[in-house]
């Protein structure tokens, strides 16, 4: 038992620690300890062979159970009410009032609500936003202090005191003028600022200000001017007249009336002309004084103007712009030229004057009246028809300008026309036919025929050998062969045919890493060495250590062998070592002078190579067969019978020299490439010519013709023959063939013909006379030689004028018979024209073309229209006639030369400046279009203005100052002081009385306003409003309060009403307060030092017209009651809050028979 308390409390702590107690429980009978999980601690049934307990905890989601009822939560989550027991719940910033916390620091909030990211708050959403108050549950404001909601719109508004009004748009209350506050903006209750740039009108109203005023216009916005009716803007300040149509060449004096520049007389109401004078001859009078040409004349005086004819007049003079008359003997031929009349014409010449014919270039005179052609150097077989021109007999045809040549039809081949229609024969020719020859050649023609007289020509496809023999030909030669027929080749033996032109040398067993360069003749590749006859190994010259040469300098290594470097390898030998040792196991290495051949060989080395040889010993050549030494390391080829031309290149086999072919196995001939015609090639590229031919290329000779061949070619030695189009004329020339014949020209190419000179073509065989200029009305009979056309006559060389026998006044014969109008001009008959002047001549007519004169009594205006005269002008009128005024529309006569502005109805107090505009007379201003009224400055206060400066006072007032006037009563106003005409107010402190102002009695109330709330306390009057009694003062929460500077004072006539009078700081001595600190004297006068006013013997006895026998006991009563309500009243003024206000005003609109002259006389 010790022992098992022992175990039990040594393994108690781990059990603990593992959350493991032990339980006793009995097995049979006997009583055991087992380990059992503690209370609060559950199996983990994963693991049923060891026992292993994890705490319990209800509903531990997002979290981790570390003991019973404790559950960690994760990140981002927190216990429910932070009770460690409870679940885990997501944690959000503010903890989610007003919504749901969904996840880690994700809010939903509740509808209605918004979330607020700083607090992590959802706040209630208000959709006006809830400005001026607070949102305190979803579409719920509860207002600010001072602001009231609107159920409709469930917006706070402000609450607004009295004089002012709420402006929904902007959401403010806004101060309220009564009356309006035009062009102004209301500051505060009936306070009416003005906008900048305007002055005050009235208390209600502001008018624009120009400070620089407004000449002929009004100001209808600060600092701009809106014009009066018909003026418009100058400058910022000023507006000018209009005219409607502008005022040429004057200016705009009033509106619609325009007045003339100097040296200007008016022709319209709006335009004026400048005045000439001694007038414009063929002119206008541009600028007073100045003279301008009409289109088409220029200046000759400063008044006088002569026609233009631009071109001049040839023959002739200028009688009208742009018209010519010609001199006498002369008719026009252009606008501008005039030329001389021949009457009988002139032949092959011109009329150079009146009545004399000069000839025409290449004539000479035969008779006064005609010239004959001249050709210089005459006309062989033919005659001059015109000048340097001969045209053929008959059966010739032109060789030259000045020769012909008979003509043959057919031609002569071979030979020349000696006479038309008979032929010649060349020399070496015989004749075959009329028209041909033949040539002849002596001893045949081998491989040819005869082409020219002792001449052979090769067949195609062979040169020549000889004179009279041919070779075949193969153009691209027969390489290792011969030509044995034209483009056929045969190989020389030991060579076989490649291609139709080379032959390839043969090779019996082949050629190894080589090719075969002669017959039985191997040549090694590059880079390659020969081994035997017929087999070559590659080369590399730096050898191959431990390796072998498996291609042109490229190395192999040995089998067994490594390579070290591109030239030698690592030991590695099999099968001994011929000509060499291994210098390591399985390693050959070749003794000196050796080079490896196999693995197991080597061969002796030639440093040089073996040329056509082998090596057979180290240093040592041996030559191939049919080979025989040259030098230690060269073989040369062995040719029996040597190599004409050529040299051995392999054994028995020859190779031509450059520029030479096989002929035999053993001679070679020069090769001359595209033949030697008419020669035989003696070098190589080098032909010879034979005898009879001289060079033309490095190929071909040509024969050679002696004297030439003219327009043909020499085909034999000596022989012409005519190119193809032309027919001989001698032995060695030949003339161009044009079988339909050359007129007026010449044969100068087979077919073409070429015009002699002078003469240009008209079809393929004919040639017209030309003539430099063409033949105006005429036709060219002769180069250079016109002929005028019936009904026209010469003018010059080259033209011809129409003929109209009886003339053509302002115009120009056009064609025979026919006139045509000068430029400008229109017919009036058939040989007679008048000018034209576009768009007409208005009081006048067309003088010239384009220039109207004036009539009678007027001057030109313009190009086309002419505007009466009337000396002296029209004032504001136009001259409608000449000497008589019209006036403008708006005007009537004063004079004959002067008319005046109308205005209907009149214009009271200002003149008619303009039609239908009235100006007024100084210091006065427009009341209406018709009518002006005066102006006072300053106004006149109770009164009106009857005149510039001066004030006539209302009835019931007389005059104060020059711009005011006071009432008058006509009963002295005791105690108190005249408000209106015959109507008193009382002092303070007085109180009327049977229509006399007596002293208060206590039972009277007086009302004046508290310090601290600004407003009057006044008992109780039952049923009657604020706004009631309050009649020139402001309601404020019932009550009514005076604006600053103004005092509450009950109308001691009428208890109900409640007025607010003007405080003045200083007394007013014999006078009254009529505004805050401004005093006013009762005569009118201005107080002297703002306090102090004249006295009057009226002031001064006031107190003894009241003192009647029966009110005797009442004047020390009155005495100490007003000492008494004096007190009281400065006791009240210190303590009251003063405010600004204008009595007057109200007191005029409310009806209050009291004005602010009571205040100082209650204070007094």
């Amino acid at each position: 038992m010790l022992v098992r308390h022992i175990v039990i409390s040594l393994l108690l702590p781990s059990y603990l620690l593992a959350k493991i107690c032990t339980q006793t429980r009995y097995m049979g009978r006997e009583q055991k300890r087992i380990a059992v999980c503690c209370p609060g601690y559950k199996r983990n049934m994963k693991n049923i062979n060891k026992l292993e307990c994890m705490p319990i905890c209800r509903n531990c989601l997002k979290g981790k159970c570390i003991k019973p009822r404790v559950c960690q939560c994760f990140a981002g989550y927190d216990n429910f009410n932070h009770m460690p027991s409870n679940h885990c719940v997501p944690k959000c910033k503010g903890n989610c009032k007003n919504g749901f916390c969904v996840s880690p620091e994700k809010c939903n909030c509740a509808q209605g609500y918004q979330l607020n990211a700083d607090s992590g708050h959802c706040l209630p959403v208000c959709k006006s936003g809830c400005a001026n108050g607070t949102c305190k549950s979803p579409g719920v404001c509860i207002c600010n202090e001072n602001y009231t909601l609107n159920i409709k719109t469930k917006i706070c508004q402000p609450i607004c005191k009295a004089g002012h009004s709420l402006n929904v748009t902007q959401n403010l209350c806004e101060p309220v003028c009564k009356d309006g506050c035009l062009n102004g903006k209301c500051s505060a209750p009936d306070t009416c600022e003005c906008l900048e740039g305007y002055t005050k009108l009235s208390d209600s109203a502001c008018v624009p200000e120009c400070l620089k005023g407004c000449e002929n216009g009004f100001c209808g916005a600060p600092g701009k001017c809106t014009c009066n009716g018909g003026y418009s803007p100058v400058t910022e300040n000023s507006c000018a007249p209009i005219c409607e149509g502008g005022c040429e060449n004057g200016f705009c004096s009033a509106p619609g009336k325009c007045t003339c520049n100097g040296g200007y007389s008016p022709v319209t109401e709006n335009s004026c002309a400048p005045v000439c004078q001694g007038g414009c001859e063929n002119g206008l009078c541009s600028a007073p004084g100045k003279c301008t040409c009409n289109q088409g004349y220029s200046p000759v005086t400063e008044n006088s103007c002569a026609p233009v004819c631009e071109g001049g007049c040839e023959n002739g003079f200028c009688s009208a712009p742009g018209k010519c008359t010609c001199n006498g003997g002369y008719s026009p031929v252009t606008e501008n030229s005039c030329a001389p009349v021949c009457i009988d014409g002139c032949e092959n010449g011109f009329c150079s004057a009146p009545g004399k014919c000069t000839c025409n270039g290449g004539y000479s005179p035969v008779t006064e009246n005609s010239c004959a052609p001249v050709c210089e150097g005459g006309c062989e077989n033919g005659f001059c028809s015109a000048p340097g021109k001969c045209t053929c007999n008959e059966g010739y045809s032109p060789v030259t300008e000045n020769s012909c040549a008979p003509v043959c039809e057919g031609g002569c081949e071979n030979g020349f026309c000696s006479a038309p229609g008979k032929c010649t024969c060349n020399g070496g020719y015989s004749p075959v036919t009329e028209n041909s020859c033949a040539p002849v050649c002596e001893g045949g023609c081998e491989n040819g025929f005869c082409g020219a007289p002792g001449k052979c020509t090769c067949n195609r496809g062979y040169s020549t050998v000889t004179e009279n023999s041919c070779a075949p030909v193969c153009i691209d030669g027969c390489e290792n062969g011969f030509c044995s027929a034209p483009g056929k080749c045969t190989c020389n033996g030991g060579y076989s045919p490649v291609t139709e032109n080379s032959c390839a040398p043969v090779c019996e067993g082949g050629c190894e890493k080589g090719f075969c360069s002669a017959p039985g003749k191997c040549a090694c590749n590059r880079g390659y060495s020969p081994v035997t006859e017929n087999s070559c190994a590659p080369v590399c010259i730096d050898g191959c250590e431990n390796g072998f040469c498996s291609a042109p300098g490229k190395c192999t290594c040995n089998g067994g062998y490594s390579p070290v470097t591109e030239n030698s390898c690592a030991p590695v030998c099999q099968g001994g070592c011929e000509n060499g040792f291994c210098n390591a196991p399985g390693k050959c290495t070749c003794n000196e002078g050796y080079s490896p051949v196999t693995e197991n060989s080597c061969a002796p080395v030639c440093i040089d190579g073996c040329e056509n040889g082998f090596c057979s010993a180290p240093g040592k050549c041996t030559c191939n067969e049919g080979y025989s030494p040259v030098t230690e390391n060269s073989c040369a080829p062995v040719c029996q019978g040597g190599c004409e031309n050529g040299f051995c290149s392999a054994p028995g086999k020859c190779t031509c020299n450059e520029g030479y072919s096989p002929v035999t196995e053993n001679s070679c001939a020069p090769v001359c490439q595209g033949s030697c015609e008419n020669g035989f090639c003696n070098a190589p590229g080098k032909c010879t010519c034979n005898e009879g031919y001289s060079p033309v290329t490095e190929n071909s000779c040509a024969p050679v013709c002696v004297d030439g061949c003219e327009n043909g070619f020499c085909n034999a030695p000596g022989k012409c023959t005519c190119n193809e189009g032309y027919s001989p004329v001698t032995e060695n020339s030949c003339a161009p063939v044009c079988i339909d014949g050359c007129e007026n020209g010449f044969c100068s190419a087979p077919g073409k013909c070429t015009c002699n000179e002078g003469y240009s073509p008209v079809t393929e065989n004919s040639c017209a006379p030309v003539c430099q200029g063409s033949c105006e009305n005429g036709f060219c009979n002769a180069p250079g030689k016109c002929t005028c056309n019936e009904g026209y006559s010469p003018v010059t060389e080259n033209s011809c004028a129409p003929v109209c026998v009886d003339g053509c006044e302002n115009g120009f014969c056009s064609a025979p018979g026919k006139c045509t109008c000068n430029e400008g001009y229109s017919p009036l008959t058939e040989k007679s024209c008048a000018p034209v002047c576009e768009g007409g001549c208005e009081n006048g007519f067309c003088s010239a073309p384009g220039k109207c004169t004036c009539n009678e009594g007027y001057s030109p205006v313009t190009e086309n229209s002419c505007a009466p005269v009337c000396q002296g002008g029209c004032e504001n009128g136009f001259c409608s006639a000449p000497g008589k005024c019209t006036c403008n529309e708006g005007y009537s006569p004063l004079t004959e030369k002067s008319c005046a502005p109308v205005c209907e109805g009149g214009c009271e107090n200002g003149f008619c400046s303009a039609p239908g505009k009235c100006t007024c007379n100084q210091g006065y201003s427009p009341v209406t279009e018709n009518s002006c009224a005066p102006v006072c400055e300053g106004g006149c206060e109770n009164g009106f203005c009857s005149a510039p400066g001066k004030c006539t006072c209302n009835q019931g007032y007389s005059p104060v100052t020059e711009s005011s006037c006071a009432p008058v009563c006509a009963d002295e106003c005791l105690n108190g002081f005249c408000a209106s005409p015959n109507s008193c107010s009382c002092s303070e402190g007085y109180v009327f009385d049977n229509n006399v102002c007596v002293a208060k009695s206590d039972d009277d109330v007086e009302i004046s306003t508290t310090v601290d709330m600004e407003e009057a306390v006044v008992p109780d009057l039952g049923l009657m409003t604020c706004e009631q009694r309050c009649y020139n003062g402001s309601c404020v929460d019932g009550r009514c309060s005076c604006e600053e500077h103004y005092t509450l004072t009950q109308d001691s006539g009428n208890t109900t009403k409640l007025l607010c009078l003007p405080e003045c700081k200083e007394k007013c001595v014999h006078g009254y307060c009529a505004y805050p600190d401004v005093c006013a004297c009762y005569d009118g006068h201005v107080p002297e030092e703002g306090v102090q006013c004249p006295s009057s013997d009226r002031m001064e006895h006031s107190g003894h017209t009241g003192s009647l026998p029966y009110f005797k006991w009442l004047i020390l009563l009155i005495a100490v009651t007003i000492m008494v309500l004096a007190f009281t009243i400065c006791v009240f003024i210190h303590k009251l809050r003063k405010r600004d206000y204008r009595v007057d005003r109200k007191e005029k609109r409310y009806g209050v028979h009291y004005s602010a002259k009571q205040a100082d006389i209650i204070r007094s």
